[in-house]
């Protein structure tokens, strides 16, 4: 039996890579704005700037957002663009016809610091492959999913963006069984139409063994912690984690209570319904979770609230370290997820 080379062994071995996850719903931009809600051309340069601010300097961040019309996703794209990095690009189309009518639920990353690799939209519904609305939506719903691997480390991540219905209680959790689905197969390196996978795939990923690529999930599930969708997403056997869960409560940031504020209005209740989630590849990786928080949508002095949702943002490192190591950490820095709570 041969002894590896170590020095054959360190030339494949990855780096380790550093990743800024954000998920923000910007709330679309309406003709018919509710009391307390600015027009878009109010809120998009402090939206913007936001989300400058928090992309700076940290080349590998990676933005969800939903609600995005298309003129909303490019001016966005151009603010980006303007604060000294010129090269923010997006994917992902719109729900209603699958190009550029309706809302988005985009993806937008720097072309300096990744490749896209792949690029799907399905549509949160029986016949995912179409656009189409599912169960008992209210309106069409999709998760918009990319493969994309980081220049400088070589690594290759899964992300997804997506948006729950806010009427239909079967499609929300319908959507939540088929987004596990979604992750399980982008997951072992697969993809492609639905219709083409296995009906009785093991969404953990147990059976399989190893899967290839870590997944991170960043949406409006207009479902809370108690709700049906979140449970599924969470459920022991899921292969998911919310990234909150990942690290010590003490070291969240913001009010995590509360991502969905509303503009004001007194018949809306704040609620906690965005979220990011983590599916890591397997026992050889594992992924550290260094920050959670919650961002302002609005201050005090200034009265113009960015959104009527938060930023939701996690700071996370992905590394080759094995298991052992990893459970040896302090809490704070446990990072090693098994597939099952």
């Amino acid at each position: 039996m041969s002894t590896p080379d170590p020095q054959e062994a360190a030339a494949t071995a990855l780096a380790t890579l550093q990743l800024r996850l954000i998920t923000h719903n910007v709330r679309f931009a309406t003709d018919n704005p509710s009391p307390g809600e600015r027009p878009w051309s109010e809120r998009c340069p402090r939206l913007c700037a936001q989300l400058a601010f928090n992309t700076i300097g940290r080349d590998a961040s990676i933005i969800c957002l939903q609600e995005a019309l298309c003129r909303q996703l490019l001016d966005v794209v151009d603010h980006l663009n303007g604060h000294n990095y010129p090269d923010w690009t997006h994917l992902g189309v719109g729900r209603d016809d699958g190009q550029k009518a309706g809302e988005h639920s985009p993806i937008l990353y720097r072309n300096s610091a990744w490749v896209r690799e792949q690029q799907r939209t399905y549509w949160l519904s029986e016949t995912p492959d179409t656009p189409s609305r599912g169960w008992d939506a209210d309106l069409p719903r999709i998760a918009t999913v990319a493969r994309l691997r980081h220049r400088g480390s070589g690594r290759a991540v899964v992300v997804i963006s997506t948006h729950l219905d806010n009427f239909g209680q079967v499609a929300r959790r319908e959507s939540a069984k088929l987004l596990l689905r979604i992750a399980a197969e982008w997951a072992k390196g697969g993809g492609g139409p639905v219709r083409d996978w296995d009906a009785d795939m093991d969404v953990s990923g147990a059976a399989d063994g190893a899967s290839m690529y870590p997944v991170f999930l960043g949406g409006d599930f207009n479902s809370k912690p108690d709700g049906a969708a979140y449970q599924e997403m969470t459920a022991p056997g899921s292969g998911m984690a919310d990234v909150s869960t990942l690290l010590r409560e003490e070291e969240w940031y913001g009010n995590h209570d509360v991502t969905y504020t509303s503009f004001g209005e007194p018949n809306e209740t704040p609620a906690k319904i965005d979220f990011l989630f983590v599916r890591v590849p397997g026992p050889s990786a594992a992924v550290r979770v260094l920050t959670f928080g919650v961002l302002a949508n609005r201050f005090d002095d200034d009265g113009v609230y960015l959104s009527d949702h938060r930023a939701v943002v996690a700071d996370v490192e992905i590394s080759d370290e094995s298991p052992a190591v990893v459970a040896a950490r302090p809490p704070r820095q446990w990072l090693y997820w098994q597939g099952t709570r």
